[in-house]
């Protein structure tokens, strides 16, 4: 949406080869400078003249009667214009499409895939790896709401040597738990490294498991999936949902392989090394060289026979390809960028198209300000900070402050408000930050109510409702004729307002929703100005306190919707 688009269209007319797509539109730098800023350098450009000549030429040209003057600096031109013509469109906008405002329909007719998470059956979750899920499901709902036909995928890691390791650990556990896996594959791991008949029988089971033994493949099955269920409980909570789970072992010895095989093979790039390791030389088939031969070879078969991960890796990239997909995606840590572009490399040298990756840095927490995921929380070793605690903290923080804020609530609504503080907390605290930085969590900064929190964001909705309920009778959903939002603090609130499907464009180009979450954040602040400087039940006439009363609807509504791809709930009350 952009409601002084059709001002482009007697600017176009007035210049043949011009489209008014070629001319945009945005907020002035302060409102003293008009109340629209015109951008000309791509109109400027297609016609071969300067951006100030053409602002110039502009300033005294016929936009349209609600343009009341226009005035060049330099490469723009400012316009002031009606702004209560305007204010009615935008709010009426807004108010019609609900929560689907913001959506420009760039999916319709298109499928899409995202892969992600994906941990090891081998634990509960922990905080590190739910940057992961949060990327994931935020980009889900993102792809969902422009109108995408989307999948989201769930890679289970059900066969490989550490979960060998942890079958063998379970034998005879009939009352194995969930809470109890992380402590029972630390041991099997301590045990593996101490003795290495225990570590050769874990791969004695590994190897029966590729050889299609059904009693080792149930007990397999059995443990993975008592850790699987577990793991999508605890993510679960934060509202991360899949639709497929595809499972690694279905991948083995598969057929689809023997082109690519065959294509290394010409060009000399598969060989067996001195451990009888089947490898591929990734340089022979345009990997770049680097130092010491830096991810030069890839290893895809044991000595033994069994395949190693990279293996079945391949057959699942080009199993998702077969899916047919004009989008296909696949969230990654930033320690596997070397791993899939050594993937990219094989699949590419036979002719198949590997998953667009997203790439995501590491969450650290404010007691360990130097420590990465990779060398402070290592599941292996048990030293990790698991989800679970993590939202029982932040759920029980939120508690105390709810109680505070909304005493005269029943215990179970403060508890379910609780829950959707937390949750809201730690999403955007995550979000907001480009998948390419760190995170720095603080937990008691991001559960404040005021601030730059998720929390704010959640609260300036409640007040939003306190004083809808407080306005007392249905709001019409058509904003009346008189409309009277003039003042500055209501023009750059709905100047935000209306910026919404450029945001949810960008982000959808940018593979990241971090722009959702600073605009959400922005729009919330320009709300709380709003609220302090125009009553909205108190205000002068019938026409402005309903004309407000819809505003303050048309805030509600866009702020939920971009909390929505943020998998963020908005409480009614807080």
């Amino acid at each position: 949406m952009n409601p002084f688009q059709h001002l482009a269209a007697p600017i176009a007319a007035a210049y043949p080869g011009l489209e008014p797509d070629d001319i945009g539109f945005g907020p002035p730098p302060n409102l003293e400078l008009g109340d629209v800023a015109v951008h000309l350098f791509q109109a400027a450009k297609k016609l071969r003249t300067a951006p100030a000549k053409l602002a110039a030429a502009l300033a005294g040209a016929d936009l349209g009667p609600r343009v009341i003057e226009a005035q060049a600096a330099g490469p723009y031109l400012n316009l002031r214009v009606d702004r209560a013509a305007f204010a009615r469109e935008i709010v009426d906008a807004i108010l019609a499409s609900g929560p689907c405002f913001g959506a420009s329909g760039l999916g319709a007719g298109k499928r899409a895939l995202i892969e992600h998470t994906s941990i090891n059956p081998n634990a509960s979750p922990h905080i590190g790896r739910a940057r992961n899920a949060m990327i994931g499901d935020s980009l889900a709902r993102l792809f969902r709401f422009e109108g995408f036909d989307l999948e989201v995928h769930y890679y289970v890691n059900d066969i490989g040597k550490q979960i060998g390791l942890l079958v063998l650990a379970a034998a005879d556990r009939e009352d194995l738990a969930f809470d109890q896996i992380l402590r029972l594959y630390v041991e099997a791991n301590a045990r593996a490294e101490a003795d290495p008949e225990f570590a050769a029988q874990g791969f004695d089971l590994l190897a029966k498991m590729e050889e299609g033994d059904p009693d080792t493949r149930a007990r397999f099955r059995k443990v993975v999936d008592l850790c699987l269920r577990g793991q999508l409980g605890v993510l679960g909570r934060l509202g991360v949902a899949y639709d497929c789970f595809d499972y690694e072992s279905a991948y083995l010895k598969d057929p689809r392989l023997d082109p690519v095989f065959e294509a290394l093979r010409a060009k000399d790039a598969l060989f067996v090394d001195d451990e009888q390791r089947l490898v591929v030389d990734l340089v022979k088939i345009g990997y770049p060289q680097q130092k010491r031969d830096a991810g030069r070879f890839f290893v895809l078969m044991r000595a033994n026979g069994s395949s190693m991960y990279g293996y079945r890796d391949l057959a699942y990239n080009i199993d998702k390809e077969g899916r047919g997909a004009d989008l296909n995606l696949v969230i990654l840590g930033e320690d596997h960028k070397t791993y899939q572009r050594q993937i990219a490399q094989i699949l590419d040298n036979a002719g198949h198209r590997a998953p667009e990756a997203v790439y995501y840095a590491y969450i650290l927490l404010k007691e360990s300000r130097d420590s990465s995921d990779s060398t402070k929380m290592s599941t292996r070793q048990g030293n990790v900070v698991l989800l679970s605690d993590f939202l029982d903290q932040a759920t029980a923080l939120a508690a105390a402050r709810v109680a505070e804020q909304c005493h005269d609530l029943s215990p179970e609504d403060q508890r379910t408000i609780a829950a959707q503080v937390a949750v809201g907390a730690v999403r955007f605290s995550v979000l907001r930050v480009s998948p390419n930085k760190n995170v720095m969590f603080d937990m008691e900064a991001n559960l404040s109510f005021t601030g730059d929190t998720g929390p704010y964001i959640q609260y300036s909705c409640a007040r939003i409702q306190s004083i809808l309920r407080k306005y007392g009778k249905e709001l019409p959903q058509i904003p009346a004729e008189e409309f009277p939002l003039t003042t500055d603090a209501e023009w750059a609130l709905l100047l935000k307002l209306a910026d919404l499907p450029n945001v949810v464009a960008g982000c959808l180009n940018q593979r990241t929703t971090s722009p959702v979450a600073q605009y959400a954040l922005e729009t919330a602040r320009l709300f709380t100005t709003f609220y302090h400087e125009c009553p909205v039940l108190t205000a002068e006439t019938p026409a402005l306190v309903q004309a407000r009363a819809q505003l303050c609807a048309a805030t509600r509504q866009t702020i939920a919707n971009a909390l929505y791809l943020l998998g963020i709930e908005v409480p009614e009350r807080m």
